[in-house]
């Protein structure tokens, strides 16, 4: 196993999951929405996305004992075949079983597993099925199970096709909105501009006495990202804890300081506010997909919660996690509403330093806060970059490719295809919608409930008995039901939105 790290950096990175891109388009369909409506309606999302949070740790811990179990069903076997042996092998000394059965179940579920025994000799009648007790670290999150083997192991095989479609769809639309993000920040921060409110045209020039358009501009930036960041995503992912405590103050101070910023925007009578009704049904589905991808970290669940030293209480945690997520997205969003009459669908760009911005603090303070896109995404983006290398290799490659395919053509896939469609499309709501209407609810919705029904089923009678300290507090078999039918649901209601608006 990885390194291990203390319960706070493992909720700092659940919380740097969560707050992503993503959260900068909710004040935006926010200020569409409604107020109240919205209110209540993302505050349901955190709710399901906290539930779904829930059946991922349980299933982890139910396929755990499997996998635990059927190792030792295979060390039994082979006893047994090596006893039925022995009269045959009068040659080969008694084994040395100590280590058998002093050993925990943990140490046959490492990455590069070691052979069962140390030589091949006999273990001795006396402690031919002295294994370890099978009940006892069974039920555990210590071993890192992936979600891709808890598909494999609990679903059928056709459900494995269609998770890694999911997972390397919704990782492939997250980095094209991290580049989405990353150029269109950087063109607001160093192009002119008159106001917050500019004009989307391609056509639009940089700098008023300058041949380039913002779109020019906007595509170099782009290539200068991936010259300058692409380069990790050919190597293995390190240990980042550290930067992800530096990512999680950047998000917070971030956050406080947009939302004081909008509060005195809010409260000065010489500025223009804004206005939002109480609700407005026709922006929903912009909303639902908005909120799907704000509230989604269930890919890296396992990754992210095996490493925590002491997971005593994790999903109470975790939870208070999701309520401080949804606390800040509300002063964000509800601030921004009516402090600006027209929020960007990006919300850092409603910062963007003009030339009636007072102060010279409130200007540094604006230009910070337009490329606070760059500098948190930079953080996360090769972390993204190579899961998606690793999902593609997974899914397309035989193990014995070449290594060319392996540590050059499918890295720079993942890298050029993505900055394609972020080069591409215009509008970020719509890239955020269809990334959350099929990868996101496949991965945040769908995955997470059918791994908990199926791990409630297949549960090993040796530890049915056994009292699940990560078990879901949600056990009615009607919750992952019900989380199924708002998957079917956030599928229709987007997709028929994506079709009108095509043919408007």
């Amino acid at each position: 196993m990885s390194s291990l790290y203390s319960t706070p950096i493992g909720l700092i990175f659940v919380f740097n999951l969560i707050i992503g891109p993503g959260s900068l388009t909710l004040p935006a369909v926010v200020q569409e929405t409604g107020w109240l409506l919205s209110g209540i309606f993302i505050a349901t999302m955190a709710f399901l996305s906290y539930i779904t949070f829930t059946f991922v740790i349980e299933a982890i811990t139910i396929t755990n004992s499997i996998t635990q179990l059927r190792k030792l069903q295979m060390m039994k076997s082979v006893t047994r075949v090596l006893k039925s042996c022995k009269d045959m092998m009068p040659q080969v000394s008694s084994v040395n079983y100590d280590r058998l059965s002093n050993a925990s179940t943990d140490s046959y579920n490492s990455d590069n597993e070691a052979p069962i025994f140390d030589n091949p000799v006999l273990p001795t009648s006396s402690s031919l099925l002295d294994f370890p007790p099978e009940s006892v670290e069974l039920l555990s999150l210590d071993n890192r199970i992936e979600m891709g083997e808890m598909v494999a192991v609990l679903l059928p095989p056709f459900a494995k096709v269609m998770f890694f479609f999911s997972i390397s769809g919704y990782l492939f639309g997250d980095l094209s909105i991290y580049y989405k993000a990353i150029g269109q920040s950087l063109v607001d921060f160093t192009c002119d501009h008159k106001s917050n409110n500019r004009s989307a045209n391609k056509s639009d020039l940089c700098w008023e006495n300058s041949s380039y358009t913002k779109h020019e501009i906007y595509l170099s930036y782009l290539m200068l990202y991936i010259l300058i960041i692409g380069p990790f995503t050919f190597f293995s992912a390190q240990n980042t804890k550290y930067l992800q405590v530096v990512g999680f103050f950047m998000r917070i101070i971030a956050i406080i300081a947009m939302v004081v910023l909008a509060t005195i925007r809010l409260i000065s009578p010489t500025q223009k506010h804004g206005y939002t009704p109480a609700s407005n049904f026709m922006a929903m589905p912009q909303l639902i997909g908005a909120s799907i991808y704000a509230f989604m970290c269930h890919h890296s669940i396992p990754s992210v919660i095996s490493p925590i030293k002491n997971k005593n209480k994790i999903l109470l945690k975790v939870a208070a996690n999701f309520l401080l997520v949804y606390t800040l997205y509300m002063c964000l969003c509800m601030t921004g509403v009516f402090a600006f009459p027209k929020v960007n669908e990006l919300y850092t760009i409603n910062f963007t330093p003009s030339q009636d911005t007072g102060l010279l603090f409130y200007k540094l303070i604006d230009s910070i806060l337009v490329l606070f896109p760059v500098l948190t995404i930079s953080i996360s983006f090769p972390v993204i970059a190579i899961t998606l290398r690793n999902n593609i290799q997974v899914m397309f490659l035989p193990s014995d490719a070449h290594w060319i395919w392996k540590r050059i053509v499918i890295p720079l896939f993942s890298l050029i295809t993505p900055v394609l469609l972020a080069a591409f499309v215009t509008r970020l709501e719509v890239l955020v919608s269809i990334v959350a209407v099929y990868a996101g609810t496949g991965i945040q919705y769908a995955t997470p409930a059918l791994l908990v029904m199926a791990a409630r089923a297949e549960i090993p009678q040796q530890v049915a008995a056994i009292k699940n300290d990560y078990c879901s507090p949600f056990k009615s078999k009607y919750w992952p039901l019900c989380i199924l039918i708002w998957t079917v649901i956030c599928v229709i209601v987007l997709t028929i939105s994506l079709i009108s608006k095509e043919f408007q």
